[in-house]
């Protein structure tokens, strides 16, 4: 059925101690309890508290239910987060705390256990609170993370108790800081001993090449090992290069500072699939032909650096996103699973600076070169309504999902993508499109729009062009075969808004799937004081 989604709130919960040291770097949002206090609750010995009851109540019938029911049962309960921290307010912590036999049961049941992540602050409270989680996740498959502010200080006993249980590490995140003297940590215990290890993601902030060297050997070990994510300081091709880079499906790449060649680096990756690259700027090697990647299918890469595409050739590519530094919100840390990361806070980069309008050539000439079907294309970067005009014929065939934020969008655009038996044109409308006139059809296989962006369409264009493709009568014109619109998504306060949501109600009534009207909440404006910054000098051993 049809549903009209509206922006929606989150139950008020206890503000967190955000003076807690285990909380100083969280990966998501912090939670309202202290590792400390949380170490000593978990452990197996420790009293079971029950939750305090207004009222004498008679055992609800959960409580009747066979333990491997009710685990089932917990499992749902677990944080989406790929990799929570432990806290009392939420499962599995939570259901230890409501009666001795859900305590039983959520410390028997081993899938709970599974993921965590921590800020290691101190050593005794945090080492024994991972000893624990990992005891009770017994043989299961683990995704692990861990932030990790050396300060020049050897911090071996936390890193040990991690690689005691390397066997079953399966996505791991380490957040490392600080390491510019010699060998601070080691990873022997962990080295040619991850055979089930496929995703790992590395922020390394201010460490020498030293201290380095460990990840490098350890990844070179995993011989499952497809999906990396790297996020430094310093653009350093001696160490990518010693990544086992031919065996990787997924690449995530993050440099600070310099250059790199990244030819030289995809040149070493014949089987990858999916790429993101923001930077560092491009130092391109000149190649006697394009390099030919046969399986890459997606591409997500930002503006300042799509001069690459000149020297490639793409022919499964179907997955674009191009986007712009300039945008906070996709700045963000690289990460292979879109989660946030510890020890990285909002800082303008070197290329913050207002830009010029994005030029697609190389893009829409990788297209032609690669001929490539591109399914989804989402774009960002500084440019006109006219630019991306001059994007879409080139894979107006194949085109199932537009997204659109920073382009202002108008009535041109809408009148184009409107069905041409519906389509009602003046001269003004009567533009050229990618060098000729366009009296056809614009991407006939949309199915999916976002503009999360300004649209400045007159009265009725954007619920028009929604209209003539819903309710298909003949699903064929001009031998072209249309697909009927099933998710817009648009910016709250739109002069059409109402006419959408009548026409989502009514496809409910049609023979096909209706259509979801998606309301993205307006973005309050505010202004950001110079120290909400991090400013973060080189790292100087490199």
């Amino acid at each position: 059925m049809s549903t009209v989604r509206k922006p929606t709130t989150r139950r008020a919960r206890t503000q967190p101690n955000l003076s807690s040291p285990s909380y100083s770097h969280s990966p998501s949002k912090a939670l309202d309890t202290d590792l400390r206090e949380r170490g000593r609750r978990i452990s197996s010995d420790g009293p079971v508290m029950v939750l305090p009851s207004s009222q004498s109540h008679s055992p609800s019938h959960i409580c009747f239910l066979p333990p491997e029911i009710l685990a089932g049962i917990f499992a749902y309960c677990i944080p989406t987060e790929q990799f929570p921290i432990p806290s009392r307010t939420e499962a599995p912590l939570l259901l230890t705390h409501i009666s001795s036999f859900w305590r039983s049961v959520a410390i028997s049941t081993p899938d709970l256990w599974t993921s965590f992540h921590i800020n290691y602050k101190d050593p005794t409270e945090d080492i024994s609170l991972a000893n624990i989680w990992l005891s009770r996740s017994l043989n299961k498959s683990l995704s692990l993370s861990i932030a990790v502010d050396f300060g020049e200080q050897p911090q071996q006993a936390i890193v040990d108790a991690l690689c005691r249980h390397s066997k079953r590490w399966k996505h791991v995140r380490f957040d490392f800081r600080h390491l510019l003297c010699p060998p601070m940590y080691s990873l022997d215990l962990a080295q040619g001993n991850v055979p089930e290890l496929t995703t790992f993601e590395f922020h390394a902030r201010d460490i020498s090449n030293t201290n380095v060297s460990p990840i490098t050997r350890l990844l070179s070990s995993a011989p499952k090992v497809r999906e990396i994510s790297w996020v430094d300081d310093l653009a350093d091709m001696e160490t990518l290069l010693e990544l086992p880079l031919n065996r990787l499906s997924r690449l995530s790449l993050s440099m600070e500072h310099g250059t790199l060649d990244y030819l030289k680096v995809l040149n070493e990756c014949p089987n990858l699939e999916h790429i993101r690259i923001t930077k560092p700027l491009l130092q391109t090697t000149h190649l006697q032909s394009p390099l030919f990647l046969s399986k890459l299918m997606s591409l997500n890469i930002s503006s300042d650096l799509t001069g690459i595409l000149d020297h490639l050739i793409l022919p499964a590519l179907r997955e674009v996103r191009i986007y712009s530094v300039d945008n906070d919100k996709h700045a963000q840390p690289h990460s292979i699973l879109h989660h946030a990361s510890p020890h990285v806070h909002p800082h303008p980069s070197p290329a913050s600076t207002p830009t010029e309008i994005w030029d697609p050539t190389a893009f829409l000439t990788l297209v032609d070169r690669s001929a490539c079907s591109i399914t989804s294309l989402s774009v960002t970067p500084p440019m006109s309504e006219v630019t991306l005009l001059m994007c879409l014929p080139r894979m107006s065939a194949s085109l199932v999902k537009l997204s659109v934020e920073g382009v202002v969008i108008g009535d041109t655009l809408l009148r184009l993508l409107t069905r041409p038996s519906s389509r009602s044109r003046t001269k003004d409308d009567a533009v050229m499109v990618d060098g000729h006139a366009d009296d056809d059809c614009l991407c006939p296989k949309l199915a999916e729009i976002n503009l999360d962006t300004r649209v400045v369409s007159s009265p009725g264009v954007l619920s028009g062009m929604v209209r003539s493709r819903l309710n298909l009568r003949d699903d064929s014109m001009n031998n072209v075969s249309w697909t009927p619109m099933k998710k817009l998504r648009i910016v709250d306060g739109h002069r059409d808004l109402e006419s959408l949501k009548e026409l989502s109600r009514a496809s409910c009534t049609s023979a096909t799937s209706g259509l979801v009207v998606d309301i993205i909440p307006k973005k309050p404006s505010r202004t950001r004081s110079r120290n909400y910054f991090f400013r973060r000098k080189l790292c100087a051993s490199r």
